[in-house]
C-alpha cells in the first residue's frame, strides 16, 4: 500500500486533514497490534441499537411531542444527541452498517450496494438473496469490526448479518426471513420483538456480561416501503420501539451495567415516499442493450458475458450501472467484463445496430432519475443533472467543487454552502456543516468514497424524487443522497457522557468513540466530542 493510498484510507474513515499525519504514523502499529487483544476497560461496557429506516424528522417531532418517554428518559436526558448525522452512500441497509461496526466507509469496505459486480474477481452479489451469507468475507480482512477489536471478549450481534468476530450470533428464524417477502406488519413487528427477547435473555442468562452488543431492529423499514415512510402504521412501530428500548434499559438496571454501558439508539438511513415504480432496466434495454434479469440468477459470471449491461438496485432509489465493450476473446466475439468502462467510452458507447451512444447524456434526460455520477479520472468525479453538472476534485480529504450551468448538488443556490466554491480545496468537515440545511448534505465526501470501491458501476444514479428504481411494489425508497434517506437519528448516553446537543457527526464516528470509551488505544477515525 502506497502513502497516498494511506491516507486516502484514513481520510475515509472519518479523520480530518488536520489528524491524518499523526493517524498515519500509527497505521504500521495499528495493523500488527489492535487484533492481540487489549486489555479493556474494568466494567465498560457497550451497545448500538440501530433502528432501521427510522427517518431522523420523524423522530425529533415525535421526541418533541414527548412521544417517546423511554428514549428521553434512558437517553436523550442523560447523554447526547446529534442535531444533524448523516449516514453513509449508499443509504441503504448492508453498506450502512458496515460504518459502525468497522469505522469505515462503504466505498473503502467495497461495498457500494447490496447488488454488485466485482470483475476483478470475478463475482456478483445480491444481498437481498441467501448471497447474504457471504457478507462478512466480502468487506476487507483488515477492516477490523469492533468484535475483532474486542477480541478475547464476550460480543453479541443480533439480527445483522455484519457480525464478523462476534463470539455470538442470533439469525432471525426461517419463518421470520420468510416474511421478509410480505407486507405482513405483524411478522415484522415480532422480529424487532424477538431481537429484544434475545438480548434480555443474553444478559439475564447468567454467565459473563457482554462487553460489546450491536441489536439490529429491522421493521421500520420493511414497514416502510409497504406502507408510506411517514405512515400510520410507520408512526405506531416507532411508539413499540420505544416501549423495547424501555424493556433493553430495564435490562440493563437488572445486571447493574446502566451506568457503566455507552449505548447509541441510531438509524442506518431514513426514506422518502415514492408514486412510480420504474424499472431501469427497461431503459437500458430500450437504448438496445442486451442487460442480465437479475444478479441473483448469474452462473458464476458466465452469464454475464452474454450481456452488455448489468444493473444493482439498492433501496430501490440507488442503482450500481455496469457496462462492457465487443471483445474477440480467442476467435470470439464477446463481452469484455474485465475492466471498468472509461468516461469517454461512456460519452460514445458502442450498440449494434444503434451506433454510439452518450449514456451519460441519455441516463441524465430520463424522467425518474434525478442524478448521474462518473468517475472522470482518478479523484475527480462528475455529477449530473438534467440541466447541469458538477465537477468534485479531491485532494486527500478536502474537495474542490466547480459547476457548469445549473447546479446538480443546489450548492451554488445555498448561502452556506455557495461561498466554498471558489476554485480552492476546503476540508470536508467545512463542506459537510456548509452543506447540512441542502438537499444533498455531504454529497462530496458520499460520493467520493463510494467511487474508491473497485466494485462501483461504471454509472451511479439516484432516482428522482417521487420514483425508484425498481418495479416492485413499494412506496418508500431509500438508497440515494436525498436529505430525508441520509440523515439519521443518533443519540448516545452513558458514563462521562455530557448532557447535551452536537450540531454535527457522521455515522461513521460511532466506531472509533466506542473504542477509546472502552480504552483500546490504538484506532482510526473521529472521536465524537461527547465525553466529559
Amino acid at each position: 500500500m502506497t502513502r497516498r493510498e494511506i491516507l486516502r484510507l484514513l481520510a475515509f474513515t472519518g479523520v480530518s486533514l488536520s489528524n491524518l499525519g499523526v493517524m498515519a504514523s500509527f497505521l504500521s502499529s495499528c495493523a500488527q497490534r489492535r487484533m492481540k487483544g487489549y486489555q479493556v476497560k474494568v466494567d465498560k461496557y457497550g451497545l448500538t441499537i440501530l433502528a432501521d429506516g427510522w427517518r431522523a424528522d420523524m423522530f425529533r417531532e415525535m421526541l418533541l411531542a414527548n412521544e417517546l418517554p423511554n428514549i428521553k428518559k434512558h437517553l436523550v436526558d442523560r447523554g447526547i444527541m446529534v442535531e444533524n448525522c448523516v449516514g453513509a452512500f449508499p443509504s441503504t441497509t448492508g453498506p450502512t452498517h458496515l460504518p459502525f461496526i468497522t469505522g469505515i466507509m462503504p466505498g473503502h469496505n467495497n461495498c457500494p450496494g447490496l447488488r454488485w459486480v466485482d470483475r476483478k474477481n470475478q463475482q456478483v452479489r445480491d444481498y437481498c438473496c441467501m448471497e447474504s451469507i457471504l457478507f462478512n468475507n466480502d468487506f476487507p480482512k483488515s477492516n477490523y469490526t469492533l468484535y475483532e477489536m474486542l477480541s478475547g471478549e464476550r460480543t453479541t450481534c443480533i439480527f445483522d448479518f455484519a457480525s464478523r468476530g462476534a463470539s455470538e450470533v442470533f439469525r432471525p428464524s426461517l419463518k421470520t426471513l420468510w416474511f421478509m417477502f410480505t407486507k405482513d406488519m405483524k411478522a415484522w413487528e415480532q422480529m424487532d420483538e424477538n431481537a429484544v427477547e434475545i438480548f434480555r435473555n443474553t444478559y439475564l442468562g447468567g454467565g459473563t456480561i457482554p462487553r460489546y452488543s450491536f441489536v439490529w431492529l429491522p421493521a421500520l423499514d420493511h414497514i416502510s416501503h409497504f406502507h408510506g415512510s411517514l405512515s400510520e402504521n410507520v408512526y405506531r412501530r416507532a411508539l413499540g420501539l420505544d416501549q423495547q428500548i424501555g424493556i433493553i434499559m430495564e435490562t440493563l438496571h437488572k445486571m447493574q451495567i446502566y451506568d457503566k454501558t455507552i449505548v447509541s439508539l441510531v438509524a442506518d438511513h431514513g426514506l422518502r415516499d415514492t408514486e412510480n415504480n420504474y424499472d431501469i432496466r427497461d431503459t437500458l434495454l430500450h437504448y438496445g442493450f442486451k442487460v442480465l434479469d437479475n444478479l441473483s440468477s448469474n452462473d458464476s459470471f458466465n452469464s454475464l458475458y452474454q450481456h452488455n449491461a448489468v444493473r444493482g438496485v439498492s433501496g430501490n432509489g440507488f442503482a450500481l450501472l455496469y457496462f462492457a465493450n465487443k471483445k474477440n476473446i480467442r476467435g470470439m466475439w464477446n463481452y469484455d467484463w474485465a475492466r471498468p468502462v472509461e468516461y469517454d467510452e461512456l460519452r460514445a458507447f458502442l450498440i449494434e445496430g444503434e451506433g454510439r451512444l452518450d449514456l451519460i447524456e441519455l441516463l441524465r434526460n430520463e424522467k425518474p432519475i434525478k442524478l448521474v455520477a462518473v468517475k472522470e479520472k482518478e479523484d475527480v468525479i462528475r455529477v449530473f443533472s438534467k440541466d447541469g453538472d458538477g465537477r468534485i476534485e479531491r485532494d486527500y480529504s478536502s474537495f474542490r467543487y466547480s459547476v457548469n450551468g445549473s447546479d446538480p448538488l443546489g450548492f451554488a443556490n445555498n448561502a452556506d454552502s455557495a461561498h466554498l466554491i471558489d476554485s480552492t480545496y476546503h476540508d470536508k468537515d467545512a463542506w459537510f456543516t456548509a452543506t447540512t440545511e441542502t438537499e444533498y448534505p455531504d454529497a462530496l465526501f458520499q460520493i467520493s468514497q463510494l467511487f474508491d470501491s473497485e466494485r462501483c458501476g461504471d454509472i451511479v444514479v439516484s432516482s428522482t424524487p417521487g420514483y425508484d428504481l425498481m418495479k416492485q411494489n413499494h412506496i418508500a425508497t431509500h438508497g440515494g443522497l436525498e436529505k430525508a434517506e441520509m440523515m439519521v437519528p443518533c443519540v448516545i448516553a452513558g458514563p462521562g457522557i455530557k448532557p447535551g446537543v452536537i450540531k454535527q457527526a457522521r455515522s461513521v464516528d460511532l466506531y472509533p468513540t466506542y473504542l477509546k470509551f472502552l480504552g483500546i488505544p490504538n484506532y482510526d477515525g473521529e472521536v465524537l466530542n461527547v465525553f466529559l
